[in-house]
C-alpha cells in the first residue's frame, strides 16, 4: 500500500512540473486528465512517470504513441515469462527430485509443457533454461536429448536441439552478446544469435559454447572443458581452450 501511494505522489508532483513546464505548452489538457493519463498508463503497461516525460507521451499522435505503449507492453509480457522461469526453476531444479522414480517424471513433464521438448528426454537436476536482457529467443528440442546435471542453456536468441544430443554435467550454452562498442558509450545493448545442435551430437562435461559458435554437426563430439568459438563440422571432434579439431569420426551407418 505504501509503494503505491508513493508511486501516485509521485506522478502527481511530475504532472504538476509538466504542466507549468513551459516546454510542454503542446498539451492542452488538464492537469487531472494528465495525471489520470499516467496513472493509467503505468497501471495497464508499467510505463513509469520518468518515461512518460522522456518519450513526451502527452503530446504524440495516437500511432506515435500505440509504437512506444507497444515496447512496454511486450518488455511487461517478457517480465512476466521471466519470473514464471524463476519460479518454475527453483522449483524444479532441486535435487529432491531425484529421490524417486515417480518424482523424476514428475519434473520431466513438467519441463516438457513448459519448454516444449521432444519425447522421452532426460532430464537431471538443477538444469536452467532461461532468456535474458528482454531479448525474445527460442529453444526447440527434439526428441531423446539428454541434459545432465547442472546444464545451463541461455535461449536469448534462438536454439536448435535435434534428437538424441547429449549434454555431460554442468554444459553452458550462450546465445548472445553484449556489444561492446554501445557499452562503453553507456548503452546495454544485447544482440541474439543462432545455434544448432545437430542430432546425435555429445557436448562433454564443463564443456562452453559460446555465442560466436552457431553450429555444432551431426554425430560431433565436443572433449571436457572445451571453449568452442566457432563451428564443429559434422562428425569432428573437437578438443582444448580454444576448441580445435583433432579428428574426423567416422559415421555409424
Amino acid at each position: 500500500m505504501r509503494k503505491r501511494i508513493r508511486i501516485v505522489l509521485s506522478i502527481i508532483y511530475h504532472a504538476r512540473e509538466y504542466v507549468s513546464d513551459s516546454r510542454n505548452a503542446g498539451d492542452k489538457r488538464s492537469a487531472g486528465a494528465i495525471i489520470r493519463d499516467m496513472i493509467l498508463l503505468y497501471v495497464k503497461y508499467r510505463i513509469p512517470v520518468t518515461e512518460y516525460l522522456k518519450y513526451g507521451l502527452g503530446v504524440k499522435t495516437g500511432e506515435e504513441r500505440e509504437q512506444i505503449v507497444s515496447v512496454f507492453r511486450d518488455k511487461m509480457i517478457w517480465i512476466k515469462d521471466y519470473n514464471d522461469n524463476r519460479k518454475f526453476l527453483y522449483k524444479y531444479t532441486s535435487r529432491k527430485y531425484e529421490n524417486s522414480a515417480k518424482l523424476r517424471k514428475k519434473r520431466l513433464r513438467a519441463y516438457t509443457d513448459r519448454y516444449h521438448l521432444g519425447k522421452n528426454c532426460i532430464i537431471q537436476f538443477n538444469v536452467e533454461f532461461s532468456r535474458e536482457h528482454h531479448l525474445n529467443g527460442t529453444l526447440k528440442v527434439g526428441n531423446k536429448v539428454l541434459f545432465a546435471k547442472n546444464v545451463f542453456i541461455d535461449y536469448s536468441g534462438e536454439v536448435i536441439i535435434d534428437d538424441n544430443v547429449k549434454m555431460g554435467s554442468a554444459v553452458c550454452i550462450e546465445s548472445h552478446h553484449r556489444d561492446l562498442e554501445a557499452f562503453q558509450k553507456g548503452l546495454d545493448v544485447n544482440i541474439p544469435t543462432r545455434l544448432h545442435i545437430c542430432e546425435g551430437a555429445y557436448i562433454g562435461t564443463h564443456a562452453i559454447i559460446l555465442d560466436s559458435c552457431n553450429y555444432i554437426g551431426k554425430g560431433s563430439r565436443i572433449g571436457a572443458g572445451a571453449v568452442v568459438t566457432k563451428d564443429v563440422p559434422d562428425y569432428s571432434v573437437v578438443v582444448g581452450v580454444p576448441a580445435k579439431v583433432v579428428k574426423t569420426i567416422e559415421p555409424i551407418s
